[in-house]
């Protein structure tokens, strides 16, 4: 029903011509009553087989019944050969490409040939068989920018509804990646204050000083993101997973090669260093970590390597994680792999250095 309603409002102008058209002809009626009625009923015949091509597009039933119509109405008398105006304004919303030429210049033909039976050729031959073909022409430009105007609001339409599911898409990798890093940090430090308060108060404190601190700055970071200006800086998270790592007992190094990092590989890099510090202290159970930053020729390369277990389960079935990571680096032309091994856990994140 949608379809049928769609193709009413892209088509169904064309009809709005069809009472004009089939006026010069009931002017023209033959002065019998019975001849007349005749052609009343050859009319409406004509207009109900228009606007039934029209409607239902059954071209190769109702096109020949169109076509015999209007070739006996257009004999029927001067006056009458606006009929085949109709075969013009009708074709262009059923037919396309060769068939659409053919039967345009068939309907040009047929009145041509009908004005020189019946009327002979005057002065006005010429203007009504090129007002045949114009009206042909006009009405298919018509249809085709109507049908192009279509098309845009339906890519609109889907453009806007991807649009959606992307910021959403982004918005969960976000939260994930932001609070993900962010709880491990504090659960890792409230284990440090459990462990120390018994016999080093002061260093107790210091860990729940840092839990305050991480605690705010994971509420500013979730208010950026719902604000959508969250940016990251390599150097901050290189420098925030270390301190993190270290706290877990975690020997950290740190190698930074290049002297310069562009801002949009920067902060792609950065995403890396918090999720790989993330996935080394919820899941790997190492004793070491290092941070690799280097440059190979137009790419810049982030490893980040542990000596524990493995990575984290079934990471790809989730929207965030290393998934989410993987679709971060894609939107920078950057890829992500990872290799897990015998000896420990190795994520490697290439981004280009321009």
């Amino acid at each position: 029903m949608s379809g049928l309603m769609c193709h009413l409002r892209r088509h169904g102008v064309v009809l709005v011509w069809l009472p004009v058209l089939l006026l010069f002809p009931l002017l023209n009626l033959s002065s019998d009553t019975l001849p007349a009625l005749g052609q009343v009923v050859l009319v409406l015949g004509l207009a109900a087989a228009a606007v039934a091509l029209v409607v239902t597009g059954r071209v190769l039933v109702l096109l020949p019944v169109l076509v015999v119509l209007i070739g006996l109405a257009a004999m029927q008398g001067e006056g009458w050969q606006t009929v085949w105006g109709v075969l013009a304004i009708v074709s262009p919303a059923v037919l396309r490409g060769w068939r659409l030429v053919v039967a345009i210049v068939a309907a040009a033909a047929g009145v041509a040939v009908s004005i020189a039976v019946i009327e002979g050729i005057g002065d006005a031959y010429l203007l009504s068989v090129g007002g045949v073909l114009l009206s042909g022409v006009t009405t298919t430009s018509f249809l085709r920018l109507v049908e192009a105007v279509e098309e845009l609001r339906r890519t609109r339409e889907e453009l806007a509804l991807a649009a959606v599911a992307e910021e959403r898409a982004r918005m969960s990798r976000d939260l994930h990646d932001l609070l993900g890093h962010t709880l491990s940090v504090m659960v890792v430090k409230a284990q440090a204050v459990r462990r120390l308060a018994p016999r080093d108060p002061d260093a107790a404190a210091a860990h729940a000083a840092d839990i305050e601190e991480v605690g705010r700055a994971a509420l500013t970071d979730v208010r950026a993101a719902v604000d959508q200006m969250k940016t990251l800086s390599l150097p901050e998270e290189l420098a925030g997973a270390r301190r993190a790592l270290d706290a877990a007992g975690i020997r950290t190094s740190v190698t930074a090669v290049p002297a310069e990092v562009p801002d949009i590989a920067g902060q792609a890099l950065a995403w890396v260093v918090r999720e790989g510090a993330t996935n080394v202290l919820r899941h790997s159970g190492a004793a070491s970590c290092r941070f690799e930053l280097t440059a190979d020729g137009d790419e810049l390369r982030l490893a980040v390597v542990d000596d524990g277990v493995g990575g984290p389960p079934d990471s790809g079935a989730r929207s965030g994680g290393l998934e989410g990571l993987r679709q971060r680096l894609l939107a920078v032309d950057g890829r992500l792999d990872v290799r897990p091994g015998a000896d420990g856990f190795r994520l490697e994140a290439r981004v280009p250095a321009s």
